[in-house]
């Protein structure tokens, strides 16, 4: 078996567990910067962004966790009262004038809030930092799925959110970034607490990011290489190439499911209940869940992407980026 061909799971670095949308009480959170960094210290981060609306909260790291500015910024609505939101990780300034329309400007809670005129706009000013730009919440924020397709310069897409999850069950954006994906576009996926309560909503979900050391600079480059993975639970072990085959090691799972464009994708369940002309159980741990699995695609097979979701018994996933 090879990594190559594998994204994450065959580049050089090791695993560090990231929170990439959190607020603090320089916006809309209720938890102070500084103690927002010792909070998610003790809760075994590696790497903490905080991305307060449309402000920058610098704060110095710490021996045990790297701190990264961010912000999460906005677009003019797509109707009214409906605005778009994208992350903005790893950036040293929020302009002035986004270009936004003045009309939808105000001030909320302890911050300014402003618009980008579109969401391409947003993305080229953040990128044109050296930052990593991933539209927020897209199922909560109700966006229909062109918002997210029109746009250029997108890092990627904010795939799973457990605040959303936790407030109205709208957490989890799979099908617009399977749409976003079936379009050939290339957008990797995050998984975040969104946190803003300190006593229960840090350490819900995270995203694991494979760099080559702890540095900002580095976990800038694994995410704007996708060297990634979402969780708000699970763990992946590794994944390995054969040919066309893949093959995952995963904490202890009830179903893997190699997911790929509309009508094809192929899964396995530790109950047994599977069909398993392509998928199929390698390994199980002592209770009979499942540890390792694999795919042998026909060969005859249309396939322009796999990505990997595992869930365990109290129904949490880990999802991997295309492969």
């Amino acid at each position: 078996m090879s990594t190559s061909g594998t994204g994450a799971f065959g580049a050089e670095g090791a695993w560090l567990r990231t929170a990439m949308h959190t607020h603090t009480t320089a916006s809309d959170g209720e938890l102070d910067p500084d103690a927002h960094v010792r909070h998610h210290e003790w809760a075994g981060f590696d790497v903490l962004v905080i991305t307060d609306h449309w402000t920058l909260t610098p704060r110095p790291s710490t021996p045990h966790l790297l701190v990264i500015p961010g912000a999460e910024l906005a677009v003019d609505p797509i109707a009214a009262g409906r605005f778009t939101e994208i992350l903005a990780i790893g950036i040293d300034d929020i302009p002035e004038d986004p270009g936004g329309d003045r009309a939808h400007w105000g001030p909320i809670d302890n911050y300014l809030f402003k618009t980008f005129a579109d969401l391409s706009a947003a993305a080229a000013n953040i990128t044109g930092q050296g930052g990593a730009a991933y539209v927020a919440h897209p199922y909560w924020s109700g966006l229909p799925p062109e918002v997210v397709l029109d746009a250029e310069g997108l890092t990627g897409i904010e795939l799973f959110n457990s605040s959303a999850e936790r407030e109205n069950g709208r957490g989890d954006s799979s099908y617009i970034w399977d749409l976003a994906l079936e379009a050939g576009r290339g957008l990797h996926a995050i998984a975040t607490d969104d946190c803003h309560y300190p006593a229960f909503d840090i350490g819900d979900a995270w995203t694991m990011v494979r760099a080559v050391d702890r540095s900002r600079e580095a976990v800038l480059a694994a995410l704007r290489d996708g060297h990634t993975y979402a969780s708000n639970g699970p763990l992946l072990i590794d994944v390995q190439r054969d040919g066309r085959a893949l093959e995952v090691r995963c904490s202890p799972s009830r179903s893997v499911v190699f997911q790929s464009r509309w009508e094809l994708g192929w899964g396995v369940r530790a109950d047994d209940r599977n069909r398993q002309e392509h998928a199929r159980i390698l390994e199980r741990d002592d209770r009979g869940s499942i540890v390792r699995a694999r795919l042998d695609p026909g060969p005859d097979e249309d396939i322009p992407y796999v990505r990997i979701v595992t869930t365990d018994d109290s129904g949490r996933h880990a999802w991997t980026n295309p492969l």
